[in-house]
């Protein structure tokens, strides 16, 4: 494996496939809706600076979630705080009263105050702003906040839901490290239901963020189940931050984890998958989410040019039934495949024994994202290594062993920030629990950033990748047998020309 410290994190180039800002510093997706025919995008964004600081929230649209029109910032900071995170719906029946009878746009957010000099001097509480054009123009309702402060610091990121069979609005709130939760009638006044989290999943020094709630049918199964999802806040010499969901039932007040309570269920294995959210009212039933590709521990520190912070490619979420149990299977949206001027190159069928090696394809810029899949049988006691974003090192190793097959993930990079050389720089095992040989894997990289979905996407690995090697020869993205052999059962690369 090639030192660290040959890697160099240069001036990021901006992806072509992903979202990020027009300029500045963006982190959490906020306020994904879907109106008349366009989804909305919102985000955490603080226009005059490239790293966190007062936040606003930055407002795009866009008809196939991968081409994006910019709009005018929609929330600004005021005497009630900054704009912290939250969610919007429409307001189908008017329910608030505020539209006149017809369908409008809201947007829940978290009003944060400071009140002192210390780190632990802020107040937060729950409002509401307005949109009867579409969201082009928006009106913070005269009544914030919805909810006041509780008398508890961390309180906010409001995840707004109708619940059909119940027939209320519900809200999931973090609130420290449990999610509680509200329901209403009329969208402004709340009434507390319940509380959830105390001795389930995973808890750090860092707050419950970021909560998102849903109902699925569950593919392989029978009925449905609600997911619960929660962003963990990072603490020092740690992960840092990463996202977890549970798998219950929710009856509009009441949320049950139908697993054991120490049992933790990650949305993403890798480092740089957080804030997830998904889009309310998207047509067909979809349920399409995306998350910033960040972590706290880092993020203020990543290269920058001008602008920083890209969100994931969208991805349709989906319950599927396992030996496990249930679970979060992802894929990426179609609509990626889709009016693009893509290069395909078939990857080649059959055996590839120990010490071959198969170009992944014909291209080796390293600017043009690439858009991937392959699936292949491996030989027990086999090992085989996936070059996709770093030339020198494979992103990617599979073994297999008589215990299983099992992912090694690794990544090197520095850029001279004492935060970012420590934290960036990573590396991992995940056992993957199947009785069969065969492995399917999707990948997108993209200009800074790595999506990898495993097995249908069942495992889901998300990465910045910021750092080159100073003696890179080979660029081609290609595959490996370190020893024994595998057999390749299809596959092929999408080249964005």
């Amino acid at each position: 494996m090639t030192s660290v410290a040959n890697f160099y994190a240069p001036l990021p180039v901006r992806p072509l496939l992903h979202f990020t800002p027009p300029t500045a510093w963006m982190n959490d997706p906020n306020g994904l809706v879907y109106f008349d025919g366009e989804y909305h995008l919102f985000y955490q964004y603080h226009p005059e600076g490239l790293e966190w600081g007062p936040m606003h929230w930055g407002h795009a649209v866009s008809r196939n979630m991968i081409d994006w029109q910019h709009l005018d910032i929609a929330l600004f900071p005021d005497e009630r705080g900054m704009c912290f995170s939250g969610s919007a719906i429409v307001d189908h029946n008017d329910s608030s009263g505020l539209f006149d009878g017809q369908p409008g746009l809201l947007l829940f957010y978290t009003a944060h105050r400071v009140t002192g000099s210390a780190a632990e001097d802020y107040e937060q509480d729950q409002c509401i702003a307005y949109s009867c054009d579409k969201g082009r123009s928006w009106q913070k309702y005269a009544g914030n906040p919805v909810i006041p402060v509780p008398g508890f610091r961390d309180f906010r990121d409001p995840k707004v839901i109708w619940h059909e069979a119940s027939q209320h609005w519900v809200m999931a709130l973090a609130c420290g490290q449990t999610i509680r939760f509200y329901r209403s009638e009329n969208l402004l006044d709340w009434a507390l239901c319940s509380e959830f989290g105390e001795h389930q999943g995973s808890h750090t020094e860092g707050p419950w963020e970021c909560p998102d709630l849903f109902e699925l049918p569950v593919e392989g199964g029978t009925g449905s189940r609600w997911v619960l999802v929660v962003g963990v806040g990072a603490g020092e010499d740690s992960w840092g931050s990463f996202t977890q969901y549970f798998i219950g039932d929710f009856d509009g007040t009441h949320f049950h984890n139908e697993n054991a309570p120490d049992k933790v269920l990650l949305m993403d294995h890798s480092r740089d998958f957080y804030a997830v959210q998904s889009w309310s009212d998207a047509p067909d039933n979809r349920r399409i989410a995306i998350a910033w590709i960040n972590n706290w521990l880092y993020a203020n520190h990543i290269p920058e040019n001008g602008w920083r912070g890209m969100m994931t490619i969208p991805r349709e979420i989906r319950l599927v039934a396992t030996t496990e149990g249930v679970r979060i299977g992802q894929r990426f949206v179609p609509e990626l495949g889709e009016q693009r001027a893509w290069q395909r190159t078939m990857i080649t069928c059959g055996a590839v024994d120990e010490g071959g090696q198969l170009a992944l394809t014909a291209v080796q810029e390293r600017i043009k994202p690439v858009h991937g899949s392959i699936s292949f049988a491996i030989q027990p006691e086999s090992c085989i290594g996936l070059y996709l974003s770093q030339p020198e090192q494979p992103d990617l190793t599979f073994r297999r062993t008589d215990s299983g097959l099992i992912i090694r993930y690794q990544r090197a990079g520095q850029n001279g920030n004492d935060a970012f050389d420590r934290f960036f720089p990573c590396h991992f095992d995940l056992p993957i629990v199947q009785s069969e040989a065969s492995v399917t894997l999707e990948w997108i990289s993209d200009n800074g950033s790595l999506e990898l979905l495993i097995n249908d996407g069942i495992y889901s690995l998300t990465s910045l990748q910021l750092c080159q090697s100073d003696s890179v020869v080979d660029n081609m993205p290609k595959l490996r047998v370190v020893s024994g052999g595998i057999e390749i059962t299809g596959g092929q690369t999408n080249v964005l020309g």
